[in-house]
């Protein structure tokens, strides 16, 4: 979520580069050959590979949204 939260900032801002400090931790193997560029992060690659580890991780219910009525919390079904 913190990824998300830097992206959500680096829209509102209009800024196109990436913080050095930006998580990666969540980048699969299947991910790294083109999110990672060199010493570099492609940022539209880091973006899709964000919201698509995000999307499994509501399709497995490790995460889930207020108020949806798909992704809601486990405990509630």
């Amino acid at each position: 979520m913190d990824g998300v939260k830097i992206l959500r900032r680096l829209n509102a801002e209009n800024t196109r580069k990436l913080p050095d400090d930006i998580p990666t931790s969540f980048v699969k193997k299947r991910w790294k050959e083109v999110v990672f560029k060199g010493k570099d992060i492609d940022r539209h690659y880091y973006e899709l590979c964000l919201l698509s580890e995000l999307k499994n991780v509501l399709r497995s219910g490790d995460a889930w949204v207020e108020g949806s009525r798909q992704f809601k919390v486990p405990d509630s079904i």
